[in-house]
């Protein structure tokens, strides 16, 4: 069935992909459409101008004609009349001639923003509509003579056709440059926030203009990619055209996924941090350089590197940006903030049912403003870094915003998600603690629950949710629509799912009656075990033993945190 599922995705991108391609063919076509209209329009309006300035000569013509002649006596107010109707008649043609032309200008106008899309230097645009209005002012005719008119409407069309054919070869080349070139491109993929070191990492490269739309590939494009501090390889790069090959000496590689998409692969060589650079024509592109936190394969983690002790019942724990880690103790009441060796450097809460109070506190989470989430005996509460209360949530019941024993905490597009335990549900909120929605009930079929006890988000916004008493890890969408499910079936299966986090492309799961660590990939494939059942000393330092494991983080530099509740400690790994 999972082989299905991925071929019918596979089959379902594809068809997307030639979608958006065909979509782009029928844009193009379209402007193609508009220029060539507007070319048409325009010789229009050049053989209307043309009629109008040979009758204009006639006119002219046939005035001069007229009043060179010695009319008679009689004929003077018969003449008068003709004279007078001529001029009137020439006075309109002017008229006419004017406006003619003042529409063809605002056409060739027109015809330049038809092709918004390459955006004409506007003073160029303001240049050639300066020039037109010059061209259009009315003279005063000369009363002399005559023989001067002729000359200057050869002079106009000769002037109108010459704005003409400067307005064609600035769009041709205009638009030739916004399907040949790209301003910025579009990134996304696991590979922007994590890695697994000495396994490839791809991450997805979507060229599009400046606009944001997708753009073909027309000409090549040289992509360069720097992990800093801790790149050991001298920095790569290749070149993407339409038949790129991937190098096989260097450690990124390229594979063509549309004309427009491509996939980029690095590897890690290290556990840390990374800074990574990707340049697109020598120029950063949209959100470089991104933070990259390498972690050790699960089959490479040993014994713990590090302990905290001296905890209570320590339940679930996040970091803040600057390492720093934040730990429920549930037998405590409060909160503990410790720094990246280990050191406690503050303690907030105490044991009520105050507004700053809390019994068990449970879940935490942190936002990217190291805002501090925390969900205690029924209700949900927002904290600043230095533990001073902005708002809280939630009384006992089953209504919307309120609380049975709530459970760990997850942070994904600016919403807080909450495992609702003993109402069987997810409960959504902004992160102004504004209710939004739930998601799930209790059953044991799809999207449902039993207990949930943590949640938590890969890159891809897919949630993982430790569904307890039904013994397994539901994987659902934002919205709680069923994705796929694993640890009730297979090569190791789950007893009492209580704790998760998505490293990378492993999903770590403690399982509090099986006193250890299970690591899954997010496909669901079982991938390794960490630990096993010891108490606080009852083994030797060189293994990993855990007592009613609980909440799991990781930190910028590499380590996995995991709160090993009865042993009243956090192990580092």
């Amino acid at each position: 069935m999972r082989a299905e599922e991925t071929v019918r995705k596979e089959q379902q991108a594809i068809q997307e992909m030639r979608q958006r391609e065909t979509e782009l063919v029928q844009a193009k076509d379209r402007e193609i459409a508009k220029i060539q209209g507007l070319m048409k329009h325009m010789e229009q309006q050049i053989q209307k101008m043309e009629q109008i300035e040979t009758v204009s000569v006639d006119a002219k013509d046939k005035e001069l004609s007229e009043t060179q002649k010695e009319p008679s006596q009689e004929g003077d107010n018969e003449c008068g009349f003709l004279v007078t109707e001529s001029l009137q008649q020439s006075g309109t043609e002017a008229e006419t001639e004017n406006q003619s032309e003042t529409a063809m200008c605002q056409s060739l106008n027109l015809g330049v923003k038809l092709t918004e899309d390459a955006e004409p230097p506007l003073t160029q645009e303001n240049e050639w509509f300066t020039r037109d209005q010059e061209h259009l002012q009315p003279k005063e005719q000369e009363t002399e003579s005559g023989s001067s008119e002729p000359a200057k409407s050869q002079e106009k069309e000769n002037t109108i056709k010459t704005l003409v054919a400067e307005n064609l070869q600035e769009i041709e080349p205009t638009m030739e440059e916004a399907e040949s070139s790209f301003y910025t491109c579009k990134v996304s993929g696991p590979g922007l926030t994590s890695a697994t070191v000495n396994e490839p990492t791809h991450i997805l490269v979507e060229l599009t203009d400046s606009h944001g739309r997708p753009l073909p590939l027309q000409h090549n494009v040289t992509v360069k990619l720097e992990l800093v501090p801790n790149a050991k390889y001298p920095t790569p790069e290749t070149t993407l055209t339409r038949w790129s090959k991937k190098p096989p000496e260097m450690s990124v590689s390229v594979d063509m996924i549309s004309t427009f998409q491509y996939k980029v692969l690095y590897t890690t060589v290290t556990r840390g941090q990374y800074s990574l650079h990707i340049y697109i024509n020598d120029q950063d592109t949209r959100g470089s350089p991104f933070h990259i936190t390498a972690f050790f394969h699960p089959n490479q983690i040993g014994p713990p590197v590090k302990k905290i002790t001296d905890l209570k019942a320590p339940y679930c724990i996040s970091s803040f940006s600057n390492r720093e880690i934040v730990v429920t103790e549930s037998k405590n009441h409060t909160l503990s903030v410790f720094d990246k060796n280990g050191g406690k450097i503050r303690t907030f809460g105490s044991h009520g049912e105050g507004p700053e109070e809390m019994i068990a506190p449970r879940g935490v989470a942190i936002d990217d403003t190291d805002k501090i989430y925390v969900s205690s005996e029924h209700k949900l509460q927002k904290f600043t870094r230095g533990g001073q209360l902005i708002k809280f949530v939630g009384q006992k019941g089953s209504k919307e915003g309120e609380f049975d024993r709530p459970r760990g905490i997850a942070l994904y597009g600016k919403q807080v998600y909450v495992c609702d335990k003993n109402n069987h549900r997810i409960q959504v909120f902004d992160l102004d603690l504004n209710f939004v929605q739930s998601i799930g009930s209790r059953g044991r079929g799809r999207g449902e629950f039993n207990q949930p006890q943590d949640v938590a988000f890969d890159a891809n916004g897919k949630m993982y949710v430790a569904d307890c008493f039904n013994k397994r890890v539901q994987v659902v969408d934002a919205t709680g629509q069923f994705i796929q499910e694993f640890g009730r079936e297979g090569e190791r299966k789950l007893s009492g799912p209580s704790g998760l986090h998505v490293v990378d492309k492993y999903v770590y799961v403690s399982d509090y009656t099986a006193d250890s660590v299970l690591v899954y990939d997010t496909e669901g494939k079982f991938v390794a075990v960490l630990g096993k059942r010891g108490w606080f000393g009852s083994r030797p330092s060189s293994e990993v033993d855990f007592y009613h494991p609980y909440g799991i983080t990781s930190c910028a530099d590499g380590f996995i945190y995991v709160c090993d509740r009865w042993n009243n400690r956090v192990q580092i790994f």
